[in-house]
């Protein structure tokens, strides 16, 4: 209950910030003192929406980013050892055989840094190269001003997936991030597209 008011209040947070395809989780942890703490972490890529890398048209650099800050104050955690295991899924079909068989990474622990200059944000450096579905799985630790380290433990793919990540994100994720598309896709005048008449 107290997780689901805390997801509620960052998503209206920053949703009076900026509007952004990012998602989030609410991670909650015992103080030595034995009070009861939340962070929270957000987790999308970097310049959404995210296009696949085409010569001469879009260098499809996406970085994955995290926001961590404190739930309650909203202050900014700094210092963080964070790694990333990645997921890729060219199609619908590829995802929906990893659900059956299970889930592997193309990469695993990416090192997660620190962005110079803006405290609580971290990024993965990458390029998307193709267009698909994209995940991630981020673990390691972030400094609560330095009271404690708190584990990190984030898993999350991309909201349009089929069944909207249900079988890869974490039960207590909310929000999402959008798929990588093909930069012509979003071009007007392009294809002719015929909509139904009750469209």
């Amino acid at each position: 209950m107290v997780a689901s008011i805390a997801s509620a209040m960052i998503l209206a947070g920053v949703a009076s910030e900026q509007a952004f395809a990012h998602g989030g989780q609410v991670i909650g942890f015992t103080l030595p003192n034995g009070e009861h703490r939340f962070i929270t972490v957000i987790m999308g890529h970097n310049n959404e929406p995210t296009r696949a890398q085409e010569s001469g048209k879009w260098s499809g650099e996406h970085p994955m980013e995290l926001f961590i800050s404190d739930t309650r104050t909203g202050l900014n955690l700094e210092e963080a050892d964070l790694k990333v295991d990645k997921f890729y899924y060219k199609n619908d079909k590829q995802y929906n055989k990893a659900v059956e068989k299970g889930f592997e990474p193309l990469e695993t622990d990416v090192v997660v840094g620190a962005v110079h200059g803006d405290p609580g944000h971290f990024f993965a450096r990458q390029i998307l190269a193709e267009t698909g579905i994209y995940g991630y799985h981020v673990t390691g630790t972030v400094n609560y001003f330095d009271v404690m380290d708190v584990p990190i433990d984030v898993k999350a793919i991309c909201r349009d997936a089929p069944d909207g990540g249900s079988a890869f994100n974490n039960p207590s994720w909310f929000g999402g991030f959008g798929c990588t598309a093909d930069i012509d896709d979003g071009k007007f005048p392009g294809k002719k597209v015929k909509h139904d008449k009750d469209d």
